[in-house]
């Protein structure tokens, strides 16, 4: 509304004044002195729904009463209607209503627009300002010729469009706020009914309601109507129907009011190519899209849809942000309606305007765009265990750009899975998660990985291909145990090890023995571990595979320590770390000296376990290696290396700090947050420990880790003076 009646209010000194007094025209004087000339139109814009037309409405009510107009003119021109008002039709009802005598009234429309100016200008003249309100305009060209020329008077104008070549103040409305939304509710069942306290006593399942509408003003009057029509009817049972159903938008509808029924007027008036792209978007498996998947989708150039895409926007069909599109979960609905129903007509051989057409079936639009997201995220994946150029389909010029992707496709690439295994697309159900498996593991997105890996192992049991069970199931281990899982994660590495075995992939069941060992250990049960870990190594030896040889030796390093077993441990690591430095992998390498300077410092021999540590740092320093890992490291060696004065040790955890950042791991970076504030206290910095030590807190509370919240807050109470 601010914003609104910031243009409808009256100037007390216009830009035009300020000019007249000098001498200089309009434009000159908004150029010198950096004044904007005064707007004469206002144009509010929404998705169909959001509310334009009550807003201009209140907004005109606001100044009238205010006195800023002396009267107002006021249309619907019906511009999404099948039959819209044309602008001779507009003018000849205002003409009219500013006192024309209908018989003077000519018939071009052009002819009217000139009598209609002059009639404007007149009362301008006699000291009148009007407002002028064009309410539904489908277009520019609908409202052109009802503008006035003199900017004595303000035309309000509400669109479905954002009408950017009209020289007007642009507003552009969203969805309401949840709280606002919420409040919408609260007041229309109260106003119809005081007594009415389905609202108060269920805040939980009004803010559930509002969530479900969307935030859509239209959809949330409708949700209040039917409440009031059953005063008997829950708000948590209205709210539990639209959840569960299978389409909201057939809900939504009072009989008087439908959403479905508003959506169609917009998109009735879409080109077909642009139509046929709505639907498309639908298929997309996440919430929002970039050019070229769209473009994939579309089977069309990028520039065409980079067009189409502008004009849904402006339609208010689409929202754009970050060069990323995304449907308003009801229009998403509609527009999925619309995919089924077009793909239906096309099984039954119907025709028209909404059959598909450049795209082909909507099938092979979602096999297209499912292929694109798994080619492309092979690509960028590559450069997570290479960093090397890679000239396949989709290949990026780094890895920073190859991540940037990746963050930025995510969501889709996770529920592009799903969306496989739904259409029984089984080979990217099943390399998919595969394909993510590093990405989700550098960045901790444990709970992303438990589910594409959960969905792979389905898909690959339906189809026989133990092989590839095995391996999501070990997948899927290894993710639990990421989440503290533990229990989990050892019934999930047992099941892939006896897939494995089935198979007779000895090299791949020892693998899965080794996680099942470490689950054994983290869910405590180190005396069990160590016989699955000794096992393991056992079938390594066999294989000759180095490299999960050193992995197993690291685990039965983990396990002595726990056993108190500190001279194996100290071997088992050792000989881990040889073996790594000896294949070139070292972060590994890096991980292994730790274990061992771990197992050192807790039998006492300090010199010992920091000669170690400087070792792992040298070897961590080499690689660019997963960020999670090189964190881990830093913040073990600075624990370790007694000897380091407190700048060198918050040194170390600042770089520790970064990598954890790189990594996503919000855990590790409170830990070392308040590893650093720890070294502050001792540098003698109060002030920076208790800023570290704050930071550190509200993440552990954020992430669920009580505990380690307590322990931080009891910390800091000790530094109040």
């Amino acid at each position: 509304m601010e914003q609104v009646l910031s243009v409808l209010r009256p100037r007390t000194k216009s830009p035009q004044q300020e000019a007249n007094r000098s001498g200089a025209g309009l434009i000159a004087a908004a150029a010198a002195d950096d004044v904007v000339p005064p707007v004469l139109v206002t144009s509010v814009a929404g998705l169909a729904g959001v509310g334009k037309t009550a807003l201009a409405l209140t907004c005109g009510h606001v100044a009238a009463e205010a006195g800023w107009f002396t009267g107002s003119l006021f249309i619907d021109l019906h511009g999404y209607d099948e039959s819209p008002v044309q602008p001779g039709q507009a003018l000849e009802a205002f003409l009219r209503a500013l006192g024309v005598d209908p018989a003077d009234i000519p018939a071009a429309a052009e002819e009217r627009a000139a009598l209609y100016r002059s009639a404007l200008e007149g009362r301008a003249d006699q000291g009148q300002r009007l407002l002028i309100v064009v309410d539904n305009a489908a277009s520019a060209d609908q409202v052109r010729l009802l503008l006035p020329g003199s900017r004595r008077h303000q035309v309000l104008i509400t669109s479905r469009h954002t009408l950017p070549t009209l020289d007007a103040r642009l507003v552009d409305l969203a969805v309401l706020s949840p709280e606002a939304a919420a409040a919408l509710l609260r007041h229309a069942l109260q106003r119809a009914n005081p007594a009415d306290r389905r609202v108060v006593d269920a805040a939980d399942g009004v803010e559930e309601l509002a969530g479900l509408c969307g935030y859509l003003p239209l959809a949330l009057h409708i949700s209040a109507a039917l409440l009031i029509l059953e005063p008997d009817r829950a708000v948590a049972e209205l709210a539990a129907e639209l959840a569960a159903a299978r389409s909201r938008l057939s809900l939504l509808d009072d009989g008087e009011e439908a959403v479905r029924a508003s959506f169609d007027l917009s998109y009735r008036r879409l080109p077909p190519d642009h139509a046929e792209l709505f639907r498309l978007l639908a298929l997309n498996p996440g919430p929002d899209i970039g050019l070229e998947a769209a473009a994939v989708l579309a089977a069309r150039p990028l520039l065409a849809v980079r067009t189409m895409l502008r004009a849904l926007v402006q339609a208010h069909l689409l929202d754009c942000v970050n060069r990323r599109w995304s449907m308003h979960d009801l229009v998403r609905d509609y527009a999925t309606e619309l995919a089924h129903d077009t793909q239906q007509a096309a099984a039954n051989g119907a025709g028209g305007d909404d059959a598909p057409g450049a795209a082909g079936t909507h099938t092979q639009a979602r096999s297209r765009l499912l292929e694109h997201y798994t080619t492309t995220a092979l690509a960028a994946s590559a450069y997570l265990t290479s960093g090397a150029h890679t000239s396949a389909r989709g290949g990026f010029a780094d890895l920073d750009e190859a991540l940037a992707w990746l963050d930025s496709e995510r969501v889709n690439l996770t529920a592009s899975v799903a969306a496989a295994a739904a259409i029984q697309h089984q080979d990217i159900a099943l390399q998919l998660p595969v394909i993510l498996y590093d990405y989700l593991i550098w960045h901790g997105y444990f709970d992303d990985l438990i589910t594409v890996t959960t969905i792979a192992c389905g898909v690959a049991h339906q189809a026989g291909a133990l092989a590839a069970e095995a391996g999501a199931w070990n997948n899927l281990g290894i993710a639990l145990a990421e989440a503290s899982r533990y229990e989990e994660a050892g019934l999930a590495h047992r099941r892939a090890a006896d897939l494995f075995a089935s198979v007779d992939n000895h090299n791949e069941r020892g693998k899965a023995l080794n996680g099942l060992g470490s689950a054994l250990r983290d869910s405590g049960n180190p005396a069990d571990a160590l016989q699955i870990h000794q096992e393991a190594l056992a079938i390594q030896r066999t294989c000759e595979d180095l490299q999960e040889q050193a992995a197993v030796l690291n685990s039965l390093s983990l396990d002595d320590q726990e056993l108190g077993n500190v001279a194996a441990a100290c071997a088992a690591a050792e000989e881990a770390s040889s073996l790594f430095q000896q294949l070139g992998d070292s972060i590994n390498e890096a991980k292994a000296l730790c274990t061992a300077a771990f197992a050192l410092q807790t039998s006492g021999q300090s010199k010992e376990a920091k000669a170690v540590c400087e070792r792992a740092i040298e070897a961590a320093s080499r690689t660019v290696g997963n960020p999670h890992d090189e964190a881990a490291v830093l913040m073990t060696c600075a624990e370790l290396l007694t000897g380091l004065t407190p700048q060198q040790r918050i040194a170390y955890l600042l770089q520790a700090l970064t990598a954890c950042e790189r990594a996503n791991a919000h855990g590790l970076y409170a830990h070392a947050l308040g590893a650093i504030g720890r070294a502050w206290i001792t540098a003698g910095d109060r002030n920076q420990a208790a800023a570290h030590l704050t930071r550190a807190a509200s993440m552990f509370e954020d992430h669920g880790l009580t505990s380690e919240a307590a322990d931080v807050r009891e910390l800091l109470a000790l530094l109040q003076p």
